[in-house]
């Protein structure tokens, strides 16, 4: 629990000043907790006495009253004062967890599942937000209520009575650590248990129109289902573990009343304590039964709480592969990108994707990248956007390796435009000024005009301040590709990657957006990835890989007289289309 709070440390420095003020009302309240068991005791030792009077009388009630009165305002003030904290520490945590995510490289997303990611932001960082709050506020009241109380039984009552009634107490508090710590294998194993139907409910969301297009509701079910019985059969042995051992407490708080009852008889028989001292000590003996009961929630959420940081912290912990050197070089523009026998290979992966892979490109030039599926074009062009170290080699940019610039600026270069178009629940025009926050309605225009989507406002309930699905589910495929070609283009990049971005429109379209690039982005770079060879047949250079080699290269006609691959699939490709 210890790497819990040294966790938080950062936290408890930079609020210790209210973190001062709530354990100094922790330590009142819990103190105000004892004085009605305490008054009451007093009150039926002058009765049986015959000493009250109608002072002493009204003074005691006065006390009576005022005790819960200011005990409230107290407890008042402490809670706002927590719950102001938890939701501080919670939004402190999000942050750092969401910088950090955005802060990695690519490796992090193929190590973990989005449900993964998702349960450690939400159930993990909600553990540490009670740990930090209500966790260690049962800790420090209920600890101290059991030192005031025992303390105040012991100085006050009876030593002998005190020991014969509470020694019980902390045999039980040890046996139960002791299961609680074998049980933590189980907590964690339900953890992950939990990601994984996380991961399966958010595949079913996200799938849902291809679940329903094949008619497979019923297995995608059984799947769901599968995972959610998982899920409770897992949240069953904990819940069984709590339900043998929770009532633990209640049991030895049985045996201890009843001691203290016996014993405590046999001692106002013989005269040692007062028939208000018994029934203090039964009032006070009542008091810790509130503690106790608390005390087997907290090593449950002691037990939740060091799951949760080892989890929280293992994804703070990561270290990125790509970062900035010391003092790296700024860029804004290049004159030439040269890749020099780079090799690439997936971090989880057993064979390179690209080997030994030559070629450059010039300023203003159109590059088109064609090849079986497979064969590396997409890797081969993310090397651009600095998502992976390279393997082997190096890519070049003005014959300054591209890893000794800022990765911001190599990336602010490149405009991409990737195979799956992510497009957000958000306006059509919002959408697309995430390429550019800053452009104004000219920018969005000319982006929009150059991808051929305004033919496709006039369609669109609302035109630009139309509201996109979830995922782009009220558009059709062209529509997200030509709306994701638009959010690259009104960036306005030295560079302008579409990685296979004209598959789902039709040839005229596409040939529309060619001419448009040529037209309005004369001067800039131009990569094409694609399968259609139609896209690619005016580029400057057409590389054609194979297994992750380069086997050919050249102009269009340059490669149809070399009598290769490239050009036995135009041929095909164009046949087909006659």
């Amino acid at each position: 629990m210890l790497n819990v709070y040294k966790t938080l440390g950062w936290f408890f420095k930079q609020e210790w000043k209210k973190y001062t003020i709530m354990l100094i009302l922790l330590l009142i309240l819990s103190f105000m907790t004892i004085i009605p068991a305490n008054l009451v005791g007093e009150a039926i030792d002058d009765i049986s006495t015959g000493d009250i009077t109608r002072n002493s009388l009204f003074f005691l009630i006065l006390l009576l009253v005022l005790v819960p009165i200011v005990r409230y305002f107290f407890d008042f003030s402490y809670h706002y004062l927590i719950n102001y904290q938890g939701q501080k520490l919670s939004y402190q945590l999000r942050q750092k967890y969401l910088k950090k995510l955005f802060e990695m490289d690519s490796k992090l997303y193929e190590q973990y599942s989005k449900g993964e990611l998702i349960a450690r932001v939400t159930n993990d960082l909600q553990s540490l937000t009670v740990a930090a709050t209500s966790l260690l506020q049962e800790i420090i009241y209920n600890g101290s209520l059991l030192i005031f109380i025992i303390g105040t039984m012991v100085l006050t009552i009876s030593v002998k009575l005190t020991l014969v009634s509470v020694t019980i107490m902390p045999i039980a508090v040890f046996i139960l650590t002791r299961i609680l710590n074998k049980m933590r294998k189980v907590y964690k194993i339900h953890r992950v248990i939990y990601s994984d139907m996380t991961e399966k409910v958010l595949e079913s969301i996200e799938g849902v129109k291809v679940v329903r297009a094949y008619v497979q509701e019923e297995n995608d079910f059984q799947k769901l289902e599968g995972a959610l019985l998982r899920d409770i059969e897992s949240w069953r042995k904990i819940v069984n573990f709590e339900t043998v051992f929770g009532p633990l407490f209640d049991f030895i708080y049985s045996i201890a009343y009843f001691l203290a009852f016996a014993f405590g008889t046999y001692l106002v028989i013989h005269k040692e304590i007062t028939v208000g001292d018994l029934i203090t000590f039964t009032m006070y003996l009542g008091t810790l039964y509130g503690p106790i009961i608390s005390l087997s929630n907290i090593f449950n959420q002691i037990n939740n709480a060091i799951i949760s940081n080892e989890r929280f912290a293992e994804i703070l912990n990561k270290e990125t592969d790509v970062k900035d050197i010391v003092n790296p070089k700024e860029i804004i523009n290049f004159n030439k990108i040269d890749y020099r026998n780079v090799t690439f290979k997936y971090p989880f992966d057993k064979h390179n994707v690209i080997n030994n892979i030559n070629f450059t490109i010039n300023i203003g030039e159109t590059i088109g990248i064609v090849g079986p599926t497979g064969a590396g074009k997409s890797t081969l062009i993310r090397q651009l956007l600095r998502e992976f170290n390279v393997t082997e080699g190096d890519v070049f940019i003005d014959d300054v390796p591209i890893e000794d610039y800022k990765i911001d600026d190599v990336r602010n270069l490149v405009g991409y435009v990737p195979q799956s178009h992510i497009l957000f629940r958000r306006r059509v025009d919002e959408n697309i000024l995430i390429g550019n926050p800053k452009a104004d309605v000219t920018n969005i225009e000319r982006a929009i005009t150059i991808a051929d989507f305004k033919k496709d406002l006039a369609y669109l309930s609302d035109g630009l301040q139309t509201m996109v699905g979830e995922s782009g589910t009220t558009l059709s495929g062209g529509q997200k590709q030509r709306l994701s070609i638009a959010r690259a283009i009104v960036k306005d990049p030295q560079i302008l990657i579409l990685d296979d971005s004209l598959s789902a429109v039709d040839a005229n379209t596409e040939e529309t957006i060619i001419n448009h690039l040529k037209e309005y982005r004369s001067g800039k770079t131009n990569i094409i990835v694609a399968h259609r060879f139609s896209a690619v047949k005016d580029a400057d250079m057409i590389l054609v890989l194979s297994e992750g080699q380069i086997i050919e290269s050249g102009t269009h006609h340059e490669l149809m007289a070399l009598n290769g691959w490239y050009k036995i699939q135009y041929e095909k490709q164009t046949s087909m289309g006659k």
